[in-house]
C-alpha cells in the first residue's frame, strides 16, 4: 500500500485551522469526487472493505478507471496528534494514483498540514497546483525525463488509467 499522511508538528502554527479529522476532511473529498465523477463512501458500507478494513471513506473512481479507490483515513501519528491518511492499493491505476496526489495535496493546504510519504519524516512540498489535472499530474511525474522518455512513459501512464490495460 503506498500512503501519505497529513499531519501538523507541535511547532506548527494552525493560524486557527481546525484538527485534522475527517469530518474536516471531508468538504474537501467531497468537492474533488464531484469535480472528477467519484463515489465517496464509508468503508463499513462495503461488504469486504479494502486496505485491512480500515475505517474512513473510500473515493471510488468510475469503475474502469479504478481497482479498490483511494482510501481517507484518520489515524493516532506516534505523538498521539490526529493524521489523515490517504492510501492506495500497490497495483493501482495511475488515475487512482493522480487522484490520491490530488486529493493529498489539497487536504493538506486547505487544511494547513504537513505532507509526508509513508513513515518518512521529511515533509513533501504542498503543491495542489500540479496536482490540478491529469494533464499537469503526468508532467510532473515526468519532469526528469529526456524527451524520447517522455513520450514513451506519457503514452504508457495514458493507457494505464483503465484497469482493462492491466
Amino acid at each position: 500500500m503506498m500512503n501519505l499522511r497529513i499531519c501538523r508538528t507541535p511547532v506548527q502554527p494552525v493560524n486557527g485551522a481546525e484538527a485534522l479529522s475527517l469530518q474536516a476532511a471531508l468538504p474537501v473529498a467531497r468537492e474533488i469526487a464531484g469535480e472528477w465523477g467519484c463515489e465517496l463512501i464509508p468503508t463499513g458500507e462495503m461488504l469486504v472493505p479494502p486496505f485491512g478494513g480500515k475505517e474512513g471513506w473510500l473515493l471510488l473512481p468510475e469503475i474502469l478507471y479504478r481497482l479498490q479507490g483511494i482510501l481517507l483515513a484518520c489515524e493516532q501519528g506516534p505523538t498521539g496528534a490526529p493524521e489523515l491518511l490517504v492510501a492506495r492499493e500497490e497495483d493501482a491505476t495511475t488515475w487512482e494514483d493522480f487522484l490520491l496526489m490530488k486529493l493529498a495535496h489539497n487536504l493538506a493546504y486547505r487544511l494547513q498540514g504537513q505532507l509526508f510519504l509513508g513513515e518518512g519524516t521529511e515533509p513533501l512540498p504542498v503543491e495542489p497546483e500540479r496536482f490540478a489535472t491529469f494533464d499537469a499530474y503526468v508532467d510532473r511525474v515526468l519532469e526528469a525525463e529526456d524527451d524520447l522518455m517522455k513520450e514513451i512513459k506519457k503514452t504508457w501512464i495514458y493507457a494505464h488509467r483503465k484497469r482493462a490495460i492491466r
